[in-house]
């Protein structure tokens, strides 16, 4: 199942996507009598988060799934689309970095004794299909792919055997670098933050898949293509620190909330883009994220 936030005439939406098409999830809720069920999901997000909603209600769920095997032909979105990212205003991105062992040596690096992460700012999101803007002054930048991991469940201190249940759902993220500002910002010992939060650096989506329906999640084959070439290849099984080990660690520090976004590190394979480049990266049962480049 996957469910995303779109645009359509102006207007936002929810959709899920079929064999025929997206379909129009709140329209289908309202002819199903869930209306109110949808309505009090979102209340209690406070957020309107409508893709955590759906992710987090079990009866909002089944409903999908009915939706999903008979897709009515009068729920059907028409065309033009526009893709949102999947969490309209995470209260952060927590971006783990040398966590696939490859990558950290092609870096200049050995594997980290302990998770390391760094934050993105969230206005750096951007939906799929939408621009990578790069300024002109910025140097190398390099495409990350990267599984994200949305929150569902609040909580400090999370155990590692508890961990999996506080997520609600799973995309794809891309932890786009500036690389040669990161670069020098490391070398003068000061941190990265500026180098990884550059309007439209994080593209995320196109969709959320509600965490039932990925099966094992430090099991999918992750590939990042720019202009149809493989930059990188790999797995999530590859990762040195898993996703549950990864929320354990960082909830000690922090208490993590529902909607905030966790990108999983990246594997081997980095190389620079410039405008004109497309960059898609595929990830084993969340779709394709795909992002054209061009000079800001």
């Amino acid at each position: 199942m996957k469910i995303a936030r779109v645009l359509v005439r102006g207007k936002e939406t929810l959709a899920l996507d079929t064999p025929a098409g997206l379909s129009d999830i709140p329209m289908y809720f309202e002819r199903a009598g869930l209306a109110r069920v949808f309505e009090e999901r979102l209340k209690s997000l406070e957020k309107g988060e409508t893709a955590l909603a759906c992710s987090l209600d079990g009866t909002l769920l089944s409903a999908l799934e009915q939706l999903g095997e008979t897709t009515p032909g009068e729920f059907l979105i028409g065309s033009p689309v526009q893709y949102l990212p999947p969490v309209r205003r995470p209260g952060k991105i927590i971006a783990i970095g040398r966590n696939y062992l490859a990558h950290a040596v092609e870096t200049g690096y050995s594997a980290p004794r302990e998770v390391l992460f760094f934050c993105k700012a969230p206005s750096c999101l951007t939906g799929h299909n939408a621009p990578v803007k790069i300024p002109s002054w910025v140097g190398r930048v390099d495409p990350e792919g990267e599984l994200a991991v949305i929150i569902g469940r609040p909580g400090k201190n999370i155990s590692e055997e508890d961990a999996l249940d506080h997520i609600a759902g799973y995309s794809i993220i891309n932890d786009v670098t500036a690389r040669t500002m990161q670069e020098e910002d490391l070398k003068r010992q000061e941190p990265w933050f500026r180098s990884k939060s550059i309007d439209t650096f994080a593209p995320m989506g196109p969709f959320l898949v509600p965490a039932r329906y990925v099966s094992d999640p430090q099991h999918l084959s992750l590939v990042t293509q720019v202009n149809g070439e493989v930059r990188q290849r790999s797995n999530t099984s590859n990762m040195i620190f898993s996703i549950a080990r990864i929320i354990a660690h960082v909830s000690k520090f922090m208490t993590l909330e529902t909607g905030d976004v966790i990108a999983t590190g990246t594997p081997e394979g980095i190389k620079p883009i410039v405008p004109g480049d497309v960059v898609e990266i595929e990830i084993e049962s969340l779709g394709i994220l795909s992002n054209p480049v061009v000079a800001e």
